[in-house]
């Protein structure tokens, strides 16, 4: 079997072959998630296949285009954006992972939430089909949080809601961040008083990290660039949240 080894992601070596893809296994409340993806027909997620005879993950391929840099970022992108994190949310109605499901804790640090959050809506875990969001990749780091705090982390990358460096070389533009954050909570369906907590829990978040030790790929000065770009701008994002 021929494989191709695919790249966008920072962490681990996946590859494709055929139809399928190949990865490090990933925390079972994963997997259970994406069986119950595939029971209800979301089609916005990859379907868990099994194992190979090499203990990785085989899941099925989504034919698509990662977002790879200079990363599309029309108004219309934005929006579905929201409205793909939705149904991936809405389609968890009926879920119970069972009582030993493992979560990571690296970017929620919760085991108890709303919804399972993807957490991770980096640039090419979303699929493009014809110019427009399709599917979302990579669970690895889903875990239990809020629907709130899933589409605030989803602004860092599509709303541009974090320090400028760490944009330029995606393609991401500076300005009108807070209508598009505004954009995506609304796409979404955040009510009033949700968009209303949106900054205070993407601040939470970013300083539980800064408490945890258990950095991968984006280090500490990141995180802490990041918390500083947000104070600096949090009026005008609030305001355009109201």
């Amino acid at each position: 079997m021929n494989e191709e080894r695919l790249v966008g992601g920072d962490v681990n070596l996946v590859v494709r072959i055929g139809d399928t893809v190949r990865r490090p296994p990933e925390p079972s409340g994963v997997r259970e998630l994406l069986e119950w993806y595939k029971q209800v027909g979301f089609d916005g997620a990859p379907r868990f296949l099994g194992f190979d005879d090499r203990g990785r993950e085989i899941l099925s391929y989504i034919d698509g285009e990662p977002a790879f840099a200079p990363v599309p970022c029309s108004d219309a992108v934005v929006i579905a954006i929201g409205n793909l994190l939705r149904r991936a949310h809405d389609a968890q109605r009926g879920f119970e992972p069972s009582p030993d499901a493992a979560w990571d804790t690296h970017v929620a640090g919760t085991s108890t939430g709303e919804v399972i959050g993807h957490l991770d809506l980096f640039w090419t875990n979303v699929i493009f089909r014809d110019g427009m969001p399709h599917a979302l990749i990579d669970w690895e780091l889903a875990a239990p949080t809020t629907r709130v705090l899933d589409v605030a982390l989803a602004a860092t990358y599509w709303a541009g809601i974090r320090a400028d460096a760490q944009l330029a070389d995606w393609g991401v533009p500076l300005g009108r961040r807070g209508e598009r954050l505004r954009l995506l909570c609304d796409a979404y369906g955040l009510t009033a008083d949700q968009r209303a907590t949106v900054l205070d829990e993407l601040v939470a978040q970013r300083e539980g990290r800064l408490e945890r030790s258990d950095w991968r790929v984006t280090g500490r000065d990141a995180v802490v660039a990041n918390l500083e770009w947000l104070s600096e701008h949090r009026a005008e994002l609030a305001a355009a949240l109201t």
